[in-house]
């Protein structure tokens, strides 16, 4: 399963019954019933999709300009909340919520454990790089405060996935 697929997991459940379950906000919104494994496939592949479009545009804008790719990332998601509201048109309501720890093991089980492993080394060099720009250049310092708090949260949130991974697959 690609990076992809594992990010798109995470909008997903299969409840007891075998049901999937579709949660377009993730964790802080309702989840509804799919009528149909052609239903998950479609919407799991038109989620992937969009996530491969959003990145590129964003990560490209944002090379041209910060307020340039700020405004690509805000059209994208009033894009996707438009699309997902007219997804859920006609879907029962699930029953269910969504925990985070569904989620991310989801996502943690779908990624190879070497990338997860990897992304966490990165994540922890980008807080060092962050460090050593704040001792070298401290009128950087909101760049250097950025970059540690961001990284941080990701090694921090790519490790919480590593062990979710490894108890889910140690049962």
């Amino acid at each position: 399963m690609g990076y992809f697929d594992a990010l798109t997991s995470g909008a997903f459940k299969t409840a007891q019954d075998g049901r999937r379950l579709f949660f377009p906000w993730g964790v802080v919104g309702p989840g509804y019933v799919l009528a149909s494994e052609q239903d998950y496939d479609r919407l799991h592949r038109q989620i992937k999709i969009f996530m491969i479009v959003a990145l590129v545009l964003i990560i490209g804008t944002m090379t041209l300009q910060v307020y340039v790719g700020a405004t690509v990332t805000v059209l994208l998601m009033a894009g996707y909340a438009a699309w997902a509201r007219n997804e859920v048109r006609g879907l029962k309501p699930a029953d269910e919520r969504l925990s985070l720890d569904e989620s991310m093991t989801s996502q943690a089980v779908s990624h190879n454990a070497g990338f997860l492993w990897a992304a966490a080394i990165v994540s922890l060099l980008f807080v060092a790089a962050g460090v050593v720009m704040l001792v070298l250049e401290p009128e950087q310092w909101l760049t250097s405060a950025a970059a540690i708090i961001f990284f941080a949260l990701c090694a921090l949130s790519i490790c919480r996935m590593l062990v979710l991974r490894y108890r889910r697959v140690a049962r």
